[in-house]
């Protein structure tokens, strides 16, 4: 299959929400790209029809400067490529902003995958596992405590 791998814009957020179901999310991420806090990519389909298939985040605001963010491709076109072409494109465009380094933060125990993934290109832990606690918030207003594991890992960009 062919894709293209893009900035996201506005009114790819019907299409974003198609891949994950979040639109308040999307909007934020929107909003944070306007401030030029973030980079939103999408991978979609090279066909008339442009279908959204994945996107990822490059957060430039934080600790750890830039870092990889949300990496997600709907599961029928998983294997086939764009997730590796998304984590070159935020590279990439960090690399035109002028960083040398990228890190990322992935739960080993229940995403084994992207750390496999990130692994094949180039990302090396710079971190033990380690917890981490943070309080969530559902959509009729209730919120929650969990506690999830967290390494963090890094690549050398120049």
């Amino acid at each position: 299959m062919k894709y293209i791998v893009r900035t996201a814009v506005a009114r790819d957020i019907a299409g974003l929400c198609s891949v994950r179901n979040n639109e308040p999310l999307f909007m934020s991420y929107m909003e944070q790209q306007e401030k030029k806090e973030v980079i939103v990519a999408v991978a979609e389909t090279d066909d008339e029809d442009r279908a959204i298939l994945g996107f990822a985040v490059l957060k430039l605001q934080g600790k750890l400067v830039p870092k990889l963010s949300d990496l997600y491709v709907k599961e029928i076109y998983r294997g086939q490529g764009a997730g590796s072409a998304l984590i070159r494109y935020r590279e990439e465009r960090a690399k035109e902003l002028g960083y040398s380094k990228m890190f990322v933060s992935v739960d080993p125990i229940e995403n084994p995958k992207m750390i496999k993934l990130i692994s094949e290109h180039g990302y090396h832990a710079i971190s033990e596992p380690y917890s981490k606690h943070a309080v969530y918030h559902n959509e009729d207003g209730s919120s929650y405590d969990k506690t999830y594991i967290r390494m963090d890992l890094k690549k050398q960009l120049l």
